[in-house]
């Protein structure tokens, strides 16, 4: 019965941490795609779909925390297995996503490439997504698409090329690197990021999904042997109540001569 407590505090201390980690699946993926929405005109349209489906997962974290805990605390079956039935979808489903993001990252260098390109050109011959450029400058600390020589068809440089840590009333100092390979990094490091996510919350699902199998088996053994002393005290109860009685000799037997 010790052994099944211990399991059980496992159980819940584990489920507890569940809630904690969809509190953190929900911060992080929300703040990570706003990152990317920051720079959404020059990015691909899927690289946010992982951390959607992350934020929308966090919060099944947070219901399977309420299933973690009343299952092993009660002994209710159906919630535990429903628990760790619905834990294994999440670890598939956040190991897919860390695939998943891990593909798309491998494809920001040529996408993003493409739609800087499109757009820079667009901004030096007609002043448009300019609005967008001077934000992706700023946030980045990049100059062009892939210098400041990019402006050189131009007669000036826009200020948000301007690195004002070192730069002064008297000269202008701009930011060497250019814009491609500065948000090609960005959003590699972000894609890294959801990538981790999925990977880490599979790994601890598969750790929930241990410590509840073990609960389980322990509580089968413990269930047997409740039954077992159970009929034990019901024999121990039926023999107290109805005590055999003393054994009669039997007749003796009269031989004739």
């Amino acid at each position: 019965m010790g052994s099944l407590t211990v399991k059980e505090v496992l159980c819940v201390l584990y489920s507890v941490l569940l809630f904690v980690s969809g509190i953190v699946l929900i911060s992080l993926s929300a703040i990570l795609a706003i990152k990317l929405f920051n720079q959404f005109k020059f990015v691909p349209s899927g690289s946010v779909g992982p951390f959607i489906v992350i934020f929308i997962l966090g919060f099944i974290h947070l219901f399977l925390t309420w299933l973690g805990v009343k299952g092993p605390s009660r002994e209710h079956d159906f919630h535990i297995y429903m628990f760790m039935i619905l834990t294994l979808i999440l670890l598939c489903g956040e190991f897919a996503i860390g695939v998943w993001s891990m593909v798309l990252r491998g494809q920001v260098e040529n996408e993003s490439g493409k739609l800087l390109t499109e757009s820079f050109d667009e901004m030096i011959k007609i002043d448009y997504n300019k609005k967008e450029w001077v934000r992706l400058q700023i946030d980045l600390k990049c100059c062009g698409l892939h210098g400041s020589q990019d402006y050189a068809i131009k007669d000036s440089y826009p200020k948000a090329c301007t690195d004002y840590q070192v730069s002064n009333g008297t000269f202008q100092v701009l930011y060497e690197n250019g814009c491609n390979k500065a948000l090609v990094k960005h959003v590699k490091k972000i894609m890294l990021y959801g990538a981790l996510l999925g990977f880490l919350s599979s790994l601890y699902q598969a750790v929930g999904l241990f410590i509840f199998y073990l609960f389980v088996k322990e509580l089968k053994n413990v269930r047997s042997k409740r039954i077992a002393r159970r009929l034990q005290m019901d024999r121990e109860a039926a023999a107290a109540v109805h005590p055999p009685g003393p054994q009669s000799s039997p007749p003796p037997v009269s031989t004739s001569q």
